[in-house]
């Protein structure tokens, strides 16, 4: 098994890039997130909103899976999670999150290292009722991550769970809604050459500080 003759079978930094003129970006690092994904929606690019969400437990393990981004405000990113699930359980543990957005079409990446806030349960209650049922279902089982024992048990316990739903649409238990507050986010661009631009905000006392870094 050789494992290196296929990845230079892929060529990494092999696309058509747009320029970044970090510069002239905005002072607020939402403005220029905002600017990147509808640039990412715009350009084709497959699942803009998927990122990888990194937690650390209460041991300092780290643990790392791809989710949705739900939302933004002025102040935070919005995803949401079973807080019964391995995710859910690290943020009651250590507040500490990261985000890493890869918009490979594009050759851009976005890192965001903040911390985790759990929203109030009318706001859970609200969001979990927007839902589709089956995301409803899956959400009431409420043993994301824990050892199934087989396909069969998990189809019984979504039947159940949608007969829950159907009984009671706002039967939302443990959904959870989470806002992500930045300390650091920083903006890569890919180019062909290797001269990346890379872009860091970081929050100071009295709003962000901007800075290039070298590639």
């Amino acid at each position: 098994m050789d494992i290196k003759k296929l990845i230079y079978k892929s060529p990494a930094l092999s696309g058509d890039y747009p320029d970044f003129k970090a510069e002239t970006a905005p002072d607020d690092p939402f403005e220029t997130f905002y600017e990147w994904f509808e640039h990412a929606v715009e350009t084709g690019v497959v699942e803009p909103s998927a990122f990888m969400f990194s937690t650390v437990d209460g041991e300092g393990a780290p643990s790392s899976r791809i989710v949705n981004l739900r939302d933004m405000e002025a102040d935070g990113f919005i995803i949401g999670s079973n807080a019964e699930s391995r995710k859910g359980q690290d943020m009651q543990k250590n507040k500490n999150v990261a985000m890493t957005f890869y918009w490979r079409e594009v050759g851009r990446q976005i890192r965001i290292t903040g911390h985790a806030e759990a929203a109030p349960e009318e706001l859970n209650r609200n969001d979990f009722i927007r839902r589709n049922p089956a995301s409803k279902a899956l959400s009431l089982t409420a043993k994301q991550s824990f050892e199934l024992g087989s396909m069969e048990e998990l189809e019984r316990e979504m039947r159940e769970a949608a007969r829950q739903v159907k009984e009671n649409p706002e039967a939302f238990k443990t959904w959870t809604l989470y806002k992500v507050i930045p300390s650091e986010m920083e903006f890569f661009q890919a180019r062909k050459d290797l001269v990346h631009t890379r872009l860091k905000y970081e929050r100071v006392d009295d709003g962000w500080k901007k800075m290039l870094l070298w590639p």
